[in-house]
């Protein structure tokens, strides 16, 4: 309504109306003043009039720019609306595009979580129900043991209560029933069953002489550590398993090499015949006290140089015996082990063999916090195809750590790469029917030829035996 009535007001008909009514209004006017004498009042009358019209004008003119600039105002502010509008639309687009994709990510990532979470619930289930088939069948085999020894000493005691039955002893000799009581001691009938073989769970203090049998029969590594698996009923880990086998091969080579003999005070160190025979019987007391001695003598030759690369290369070695020592000595002390371990870190940092076991000693020890922090540097520092032993072990005693505190998806996946490694190595398969009469048939002769076994592994006179027992 408003615009109509601004454009009527500017319409140039409107401008032609009024002036002609303006002319017809001179013509009166001219007309009725005509007869007046005073012409000064007439002219006075009609330079009023066209005042008026030239303010009319202007004011039309002013009103007409008004129009124009309200027209103008109007336009620009609905199209700034209408660009607005589109901005807010593109804008919402994007915002929306992005917030799909976040979600679809997280949802992803939930999903993934899930499966991971599956599999080490799936594994952990798993392990558990090994480990409770382990747990049955050695309780099974325990209590058939205990009852066979009961069942044993009833029938002793029967047996005996019967010869003492038919048989009075008055300790007379001369009446001669001495001698009949030993015909019958000696006819009583002894069943194959009782000296026939049976598995138990044995420590691996208890295995080392099968080990040391097992490397003079020039058996591989990994087979060596799937027997001491499988006596050990995977009571030990297979990171123990492995480098304590390599630390009896260590040490065998430090004997056949001489590398004692080289030591000032040889003569009052124990022989290498006797430090393996006391190691093959649990006991690695000697062969702890000749690496001992050996590293001394390292390490104040070692000193002696200053600080030069041969230092360096000393040190290397010296921190490989330290692993040797620390291996050796954890089957029994554990807090010898872990000094031996950092020894054998400061001397060569760079050792990741030491960083691993340095980590399970903590992890024996409760001690969680410095566990963690060394696994995690076995796995910063560790070169994935030269330590790939180590990394697996500290991949998966860390999983364990990581679950207990509640990082199920990282535990899941550093429990997936230990567990393929090991898979790889085949170090947990089970031993089949064969293997194991092999193994029974060594073990009930190694304990005889362990010391001709010795003399065969330090390639000594086999004919010359010794005693150290």
């Amino acid at each position: 309504m408003f615009d109509k009535l601004l454009n009527t007001l500017s319409s140039s008909e409107i401008v032609t109306s009024i002036s002609t009514q303006l002319d017809v209004l001179a013509n009166v006017i001219d007309s009725y003043l005509a007869g007046i004498d005073n012409l000064r009042m007439a002219s006075i009358i009609l330079m009023i009039l066209a005042l008026l019209l030239f303010l009319f004008l202007i004011i039309i003119i002013y009103v007409k720019t008004i129009v124009a600039f309200l027209r103008n105002d109007k336009e620009s502010s609905t199209s700034e609306i209408v660009d607005d509008e589109n901005d807010d639309e593109i804008f919402d687009d994007e915002d929306q595009l992005r917030l799909n994709q976040i979600i679809e990510e997280q949802e992803r990532e939930l999903e993934l979580e899930k499966e991971l979470q599956k599999e080490l619930e799936m594994a952990s289930a798993e392990r558990a129900s090994a480990e409770k088939e382990k747990q049955k069948e050695a309780s099974k085999i325990k209590e058939a043991e205990v009852q066979k020894k009961l069942a044993e000493e009833k029938k002793q005691q029967e047996q005996k209560k019967l010869i003492e039955k038919e048989f009075s002893i008055d300790l007379d000799w001369k009446k001669g029933k001495l001698r009949e009581m030993d015909a019958v001691v000696q006819n009583i009938e002894i069943k194959p069953d009782i000296l026939s073989y049976h598995q138990s769970n044995r420590q691996l203090n208890e295995l080392i002489g099968l080990i040391i049998d097992m490397i003079g029969r020039g058996v591989d590594d990994l087979k060596i550590a799937q027997t001491i698996m499988f006596r050990n009923q995977y009571m030990s880990s297979e990171e123990d398993v492995l480098q304590f086998i390599d630390a009896v091969k260590d040490f065998i080579g430090l004997c056949k090499s001489q590398e004692f003999s080289k030591l000032e005070n040889y003569a009052s160190l124990p022989h290498e015949e006797e430090a393996l025979f006391h190691l093959a019987e649990g006991d690695p007391s000697l062969a702890l006290a000749m690496i001992e001695a050996l590293m001394d003598f390292g390490i104040d030759r070692a000193n002696s140089l200053g600080g030069n690369a041969k230092k360096d290369i000393l040190y290397q070695e010296i921190s490989r015996q330290a692993l040797v020592f620390g291996n050796l000595a954890a089957i029994n002390d554990i807090v010898l082990a872990t000094g031996a371990f950092e020894l054998s870190i400061e001397l060569a940092p760079n050792n990741i063999s030491a960083w691993s076991r340095l980590a399970d000693m903590y992890s024996k020890a409760q001690s969680s916090s410095k566990a963690i922090w060394a696994y995690q540097n076995v796995l910063k520092s560790a070169d994935g195809e030269l330590n790939a032993r180590e990394v697996a072990n500290a991949s998966k005693n860390l999983s364990q750590h990581l679950y207990a505190q509640g990082n199920s998806l990282q535990a899941a996946k550093l429990y997936n790469s230990s567990k393929q490694y090991y898979d790889s190595l085949g170090i947990n398969r089970r031993l089949d029917k064969q293997e194991i009469e092999i193994i029974e048939i060594i073990e009930s002769h190694h304990q005889d030829e362990i010391q001709s076994t010795i003399l065969r592994i330090l390639g000594r006179d086999s004919g010359k035996g010794f005693d150290f027992s």
